[in-house]
């Protein structure tokens, strides 16, 4: 609907809902099927568990996330960003609070994991 549909079908719509929705759009409504619009409904209460974790992160924590996963240590993090190591440290650990994580290696393996980053040019660096 975004995208500019005027109108939404499922496949197994009855044929009378076809017709119903054709007249809809015909007169310039828009038309959502009732079990799409449900899931829809439903969506925006309950949103799916497979949500990126990175999703609660700030963007200056997205940023060193990024570093890290291309190897740069602490001291050239806070060297390129005008941080303190210390500053640095605290936004990896609340990272890894955030993230249910441990460490920079299990930081890596779920930014690959969810597409953030790509274990080849990760390899190649």
């Amino acid at each position: 609907m975004q995208a500019g549909a005027a109108g939404y079908l499922s496949k197994g719509a009855a044929p009378q809902e076809v017709v119903n929705a054709i007249r809809c759009v015909a007169s310039g409504q828009r038309y959502i099927a009732s079990d799409i619009a449900q899931q829809m409904a439903l969506s925006q209460i309950e949103p799916e568990k497979t949500e990126s974790p990175f999703a609660s992160l700030s963007e200056r924590e997205l940023q060193i996330m990024l570093m890290i996963t291309k190897g740069q240590k602490v001291n050239e993090i806070s060297e390129q960003l005008n941080l303190s190591p210390k500053t640095v440290n605290s936004y990896r650990y609340r990272m890894f609070s955030k993230l249910n994580i441990h460490g920079d290696v299990e930081l890596t393996h779920q930014a690959i994991r969810h597409g953030l980053c790509n274990a080849e040019s990760l390899a190649s660096q």
